[in-house]
């Protein structure tokens, strides 16, 4: 096996196909069989061999990827290898395989219509999430793994539709400082719209399933610094002219529910219902330490005009140590229950809200404003003021 007369044409079909400068190796073509071998400017190479049917327009053949240095035909800042086989014709074409990229393995298997992108099913085995996050240019420091199953099929009908199972293991996680870039807004409408700002209509309905040991893996995503386990269900339904996302969760060791309304792909109304979460467990998640102990429920809704949120605190006590090394608050340990009401509309939000400790009682009427409502909590508070 070795050059043909065809090689220049080739490396110049390969090169406008991979946008990357391609040199061919081995090259051999029959009236049957065919074997390609070839590399990019970094030493990253393809190999694959096989025949094909000229009458059925249908081939099959085994192919080996081989990449070390990022860049070229690599676009992962990691070695990359896979092989596999590749089977079908226009119709529907196959491509099958086993791969090792980011210290974990994967196993592939998927289909295009047409040459269209039809469906995709993954296994990955874990591999680690800091080189993901490298790819993404966002910081990260832990040795996170990730796991899991994706299947989702219809994307040529743009009618798409599956489940992902994902799950998070961690032994070490660092908190990093937040990316400018994570909070930077955008809108499902621009991620999904083509060059010309329009949306073409599709149907999807999709279900996740998350396990994550360490929830700070999604601080550069969120925005805020995040700790504790997370599980989460979530299901995503619906078209471009209305879709809806339906969560829950055990966050906090709670049963909580979320579900949002997105017409038009802009987010319009949130519902949601925190049941019986562990305080403590709260102020892990989103990586402080606990001042006060207890259970609490949170429920409401929010839209673009306005919305209401209430908080039930019960059998509540206060964290002295915490209150003093965190806040500069000098407070003898109080038990107590607390209700928090408030009304939000375009002018502002108004509070209802009730105090009852052991040593103390308050009451708050629905003019309070946000400042004076926290100004009368401290007051209520023994020795609540800041600690000199």
């Amino acid at each position: 096996m070795g050059k043909s007369s065809h090689n220049p044409l080739v490396e110049k079909s390969l090169t406008s196909a991979l946008s990357t400068p391609i040199t061919i190796q081995e090259f051999v073509l029959t009236r049957n069989r065919f074997h390609l071998l070839f590399q990019d400017g970094y030493g990253n190479t393809f190999s694959t061999q096989g025949g094909f049917s000229l009458l059925t327009l249908r081939m099959y053949a085994h192919y080996r990827l081989k990449c070390f240095q990022y860049g070229g035909f690599n676009p992962l800042p990691s070695p990359l290898k896979a092989e596999g086989s590749l089977n079908g014709g226009i119709a529907s074409f196959m491509i099958h395989g086993y791969g090792n990229v980011f210290g974990g393995n994967v196993l592939y298997k998927i289909e295009l219509h047409r040459f269209q992108l039809a469906s995709v099913d993954l296994n990955v085995d874990k591999i680690f999430y800091l080189p993901l996050m490298q790819m993404l240019h966002y910081p990260s420091d832990t040795d996170t793994t990730l796991s899991g199953d994706i299947l989702l099929n219809g994307f040529d009908q743009r009618d798409v539709e599956g489940k992902i199972h994902l799950l998070s293991q961690t032994r070490r996680f660092v908190s990093t400082p937040i990316s400018e870039e994570s909070n930077e807004s955008f809108t499902l409408k621009s991620l999904l719209a083509d060059k010309y700002g329009d949306v073409q209509p599709f149907n999807v309905n999709i279900t996740l399933d998350a396990s994550l040991a360490h929830a700070g893996i999604l601080e550069q995503f969120v925005g805020i610094p995040l700790g504790g386990t997370l599980n989460l269900h979530a299901a995503l339904s619906g078209d471009e002219k209305l879709l809806h996302l339906k969560t829950h969760t055990d966050v906090a060791r709670s049963d909580t529910s979320m579900v949002v309304d997105i017409p038009r792909l802009e987010p319009s109304r949130i519902a949601f219902d925190f049941k019986h979460a562990d305080l403590e467990k709260i102020f892990t998640l989103f990586a402080h330490n606990a001042p006060i102990s207890g259970q609490g429920d949170m429920y409401g809704e929010l839209n673009t005009t306005g919305g209401n949120l209430n908080i039930i605190i019960t059998k509540a006590a206060t964290v002295p140590k915490v209150l003093f090394q965190e806040y500069h608050i000098t407070q003898p340990l109080t038990r107590f229950d607390a209700e928090v009401h408030a009304d939000l509309s375009q002018k502002g939000v108004r509070y209802r809200a009730s105090y009852r400790s052991d040593l103390n009682r308050m009451e708050i009427d629905s003019t309070t404003t946000h400042n004076q409502m926290l100004r009368d909590l401290l007051l209520s508070i023994p020795n609540g003021s800041p600690h000199r």
